[in-house]
């Protein structure tokens, strides 16, 4: 288990090092659902100057995938729609876990902008800014992904985001994502970028009442953090083995 964090530049540095551990140093090798992967557990890395840009790997041809899909899905999320008539001219892979109604669980935009699922009516994001608004000091800024409705039998589309936590110190804003589960390849690779750009978001929001604030850290735990045995090609690909 690693607890430790270690602390990186850039996305693409804490990225890169988070996959060469997993294919090297996993805890351990185990097979959720019959599909074999390496794995490490309670993973820990902060990245002190974190951006929005696409992840920039060793692999060129894998790297235009990546920026291709990441913008995609991050106008989806910025977009705030839960409808798989949306996601799906991303990728067809939405189609296939979508629930019955036609509606994406892991629709991060929805669920943080659009969903009010608060007692205060307010929406995740809402109840976050609001919170550090009214005490600058707050420990109670989050945003939660992952919801009690998620937690059902024959679910496909099992959130895999736990919550984000912001918190203001010496007039930096900083954000942590905890994660349950992590694919390395087709999860973080994507979704790292959308969670830094939620930090720029929050900095110019409060702007108007903390017109001095900046940007601070990103921190990323994730319980389960792995990479699937099929997808060993392209993690030698990006790590730029041969």
């Amino acid at each position: 288990m690693r607890i430790t964090r270690r602390v990186y530049s850039s996305p693409s540095e804490a990225y890169l090092e988070a996959l060469t551990d997993v294919y090297y140093s996993p805890d351990y090798k185990s097979a959720p659902r019959g599909l074999p992967i390496r794995e490490c557990l309670d993973y820990m890395f902060t990245v002190s100057n974190p951006t929005s840009d696409p992840i920039a790997t060793l692999d060129n041809e894998r790297n235009q995938v990546i920026r291709d899909y990441t913008l995609k899905e991050m106008a989806l999320y910025d977009l705030g729609t839960n409808r798989v008539e949306d996601f799906e001219k991303a990728s067809s892979f939405w189609r296939k876990i979508a629930n019955e109604d036609g509606t994406i669980n892991s629709a991060y935009g929805f669920l943080i902008w659009k969903n009010r699922s608060c007692r205060s009516h307010d929406t995740q994001w809402e109840w976050a800014k609001q919170s550090l608004i009214k005490d600058k000091d707050t420990r109670q800024a989050f945003v939660r992904f992952s919801l009690p409705d998620h937690q059902w039998w024959g679910n496909k589309d099992q959130v895999c985001t736990m919550h984000g936590n912001f918190l203001i110190r010496e007039n930096k804003l900083h954000l942590t994502i905890v994660m349950r589960s992590n694919d390395l390849v087709l999860g973080l690779v994507y979704d790292l970028p959308w969670f830094c750009s939620l930090l720029d978001r929050m900095v110019a929001e409060l702007r108007s009442h903390y017109p001095d604030l900046q940007k601070g850290t990103y921190t990323h735990l994730a319980h389960s953090l792995h990479i699937y045995d099929r997808d060993e090609e392209k993690v030698k690909g990006m790590l730029g083995l041969p």
